[in-house]
């Protein structure tokens, strides 16, 4: 019976093992994506750009968890994939706002909820609001971002 119970412990073991590298090589899958379109010249400057953020936010997800042994690759690639949708949700938004002083409330609600949910508390403020300070760049909005709260915060606001 211990022999089996052994046995049950390292079969399970090692198929959360195998389901965490599945997740954190279709995260990498992804970050390379946004590498090749971020280095691809017959994209617009602006596709190339918001690629170039979602690299570099997945980026820093992946060297921040090096440093904290709690995040696993199951927080990951659920936060990559709330960091797409966040990001995707702000792009319709602002579409969807026909005037300039609507644009800018989608631009604060969006950048208050990045700066408002912070995954790791970084204290590098150069780096992580690197993007958010910018106003060059299309995706203003912070590295350290808890993007599925970001997210949620976001879908539980009034658009009308």
């Amino acid at each position: 019976m211990k022999k089996t119970l052994t046995a049950f412990a390292l079969l399970f073991a090692l198929t959360v093992n195998i389901h965490a590298q599945q997740i954190y090589n279709e995260v990498k899958n992804m970050q390379k994506g946004f590498y090749t379109v971020k280095y691809d010249e017959t994209k617009s400057m602006d596709e190339r750009r918001v690629a170039s953020f979602k690299w570099d936010a997945i980026e820093y997800m992946l060297v921040k968890s090096n440093d904290d042994a709690t995040f696993t690759e199951y927080q990951l690639g659920e936060q990559t994939l709330a960091m797409t949708e966040f990001i995707n949700l702000y792009f319709k938004r602002l579409g969807e706002a026909k005037s300039k002083p609507k644009k800018d409330i989608v631009i604060t609600r969006f950048k208050n909820a990045s700066i408002n949910n912070s995954l790791f508390n970084d204290m590098d403020k150069d780096l992580v609001l690197g993007w958010y300070n910018s106003t060059k760049f299309a995706t203003p909005f912070s590295l350290d971002t808890n993007w599925t709260k970001a997210l949620a915060e976001i879908r539980g606001k009034s658009w009308d």
